[in-house]
């Protein structure tokens, strides 16, 4: 199952995040075009689509926990909760067993911006999945990648059930 892929098991550590940011910086940066280049290129870019189905997933689930503390909130007459903010450093499993993902920060938050629309069902489906697509894009084009990769294919998958 595709859920299994995200991970929180394991608490991530202050360097792991470094190194996977550095990671990331570092095939932004790369500017080889050698076969081990491209396959690292892919390597994270495999990364990011799972830090951005995951932060999705964060979001519709926050989206609905920050809406219930709002309305107990309103109900008991204190201030509402803070709005949630995304992780954008994330455990994933890869084939190297779970390592950390990253996305930068402003690509998270548009995420979890268009998942929280999402539960709220102020966007279909089918547009949640385009706008999170052109985050991909961009990001694939940061990474110098020929072709984008799709995320959200657990919401395609059930389009077509």
């Amino acid at each position: 199952m595709v859920l299994n892929w995200f991970s929180d098991n394991k608490k991530v550590t202050e360097t792991e995040n470094e190194i996977a940011k550095t990671e990331f910086d570092s095939a932004c940066a790369e500017t080889h075009e050698d076969k081990e280049s491209r396959a690292n290129r892919i390597k994270i870019g495999l990364r990011c689509r799972a830090v951005i189905d995951k932060i999705f997933i964060d979001g519709a689930k926050a989206y609905e926990i920050h809406h219930e503390e709002k309305l107990q909130a309103l109900w008991d007459e204190k201030s509402p909760p803070e709005n949630p903010r995304p992780n954008n450093f994330q455990l994933i499993k890869s084939s190297q067993g779970e390592v950390v993902g990253y996305i930068p920060f402003e690509c998270a938050e548009a995420v979890y911006d268009i998942a929280s629309d999402f539960q709220r069902k102020n966007i279909s489906k089918e547009h949640a999945i385009k706008l999170t697509q052109i985050i991909a894009d961009n990001i694939c084009s940061m990474l110098s990648l020929e072709t984008s990769f799709n995320v959200l294919d657990f919401l395609r998958d059930d389009s077509k059930n």
